[in-house]
């Protein structure tokens, strides 16, 4: 990581602190350029995390933001074992593509 731009992606921050402890470890490693990416946040905790980083993207700040399931039509966790049988499958894809 060091020396690198690291771009950190969340379904949303909430409370933020995953996001700042992801940004710490960052800043810790000596990365060149920190990015965070979210499709939802609140206004405060956007704003702080905004003076952490070299850049935010926050597609959308709700006027009265609650929960980060808010945000979505369909929230539910999905296990580690569905998001293996993602990854296979966009490398199974990737591949067949290059042949």
């Amino acid at each position: 990581m060091k020396g690198r731009t690291v771009i950190l992606i969340d379904d949303g921050i909430a409370m933020g602190s995953t996001m700042r402890a992801a940004i710490e470890l960052c800043k810790n490693r000596a990365t060149r350029k920190i990015v965070v990416a979210v499709p939802v946040a609140g206004r405060e905790v956007a704003e702080e995390i905004g003076n952490k980083v070299d850049e935010l993207v926050v597609l959308e700040i709700p006027r009265y933001f609650r929960a980060v399931a808010e945000a979505y039509t369909k929230w539910y966790d999905i296990t580690d074992e569905e998001v293996l049988d993602l990854l296979r499958e966009s490398i199974r894809e990737k591949n067949a593509e290059k042949l």
